[in-house]
């Protein structure tokens, strides 16, 4: 089963150096929403103290190889409704020479497995840059759909992009 390649677990205090280095990484940012900015260690730690807290909407994890338990990148369950039974999922593999190895494909089934089992949430939904295919085909593959558009939603590279909003109901597990 796909899923043993990688375990998630709770981020640690250790894992702040790796974080650092993935958030100081211009190439990573070219696949990702947000804008690529430098971030001191400091900034990082404090961030990782804050998400080490119970958050009750929201829940972030560390994607790790189940072979030697390197930690490749981060999955997160964010902006959890409890009363509309939802939550955003924001992913990325931080390590280059672990990317398109079925890591992240695997880390959201472990999620959404989770989150539909566990968490008795019934939808999971995200954004994604329209330009990104191997995103979406991921996600696809991971029982999501596109439910719509957001034109010129983003600026990124000196240019406005489309972002699109996918969803995964609890039904499509």
């Amino acid at each position: 089963m796909e899923t043993q390649l990688i375990f998630l677990r709770s981020l640690e205090t250790k894992d702040a150096e790796k974080i650092h280095k993935w958030h100081n990484s211009p190439e990573l940012y070219t696949s990702l929403l947000n804008p690529f900015r430098w971030v001191s260690l400091a900034v990082v730690e404090d961030w990782l103290c804050n998400k080490q807290s119970y958050l009750s909407n929201e829940i972030n994890l560390a994607i790790c190889l189940t072979s030697d338990l390197q930690h490749i990148g981060n999955i997160y369950l964010r902006n959890i409704d409890w009363t509309s039974r939802n939550g955003e999922l924001n992913i990325f593999i931080g390590e280059p020479e672990e990317r398109s190895k079925g890591y992240g494909k695997a880390a959201i089934n472990l999620l959404l497995n989770y989150a539909f089992q566990n968490l008795g949430l019934l939808r999971v939904y995200l954004y994604v840059m329209a330009s990104n295919i191997p995103a979406i085909k991921t996600y696809e593959k991971c029982g999501f759909i596109t439910e719509g558009k957001l034109s010129r939603h983003i600026f990124k590279d000196g240019k406005f992009q489309d972002v699109l909003v996918m969803g995964n109901c609890v039904d499509n597990i």
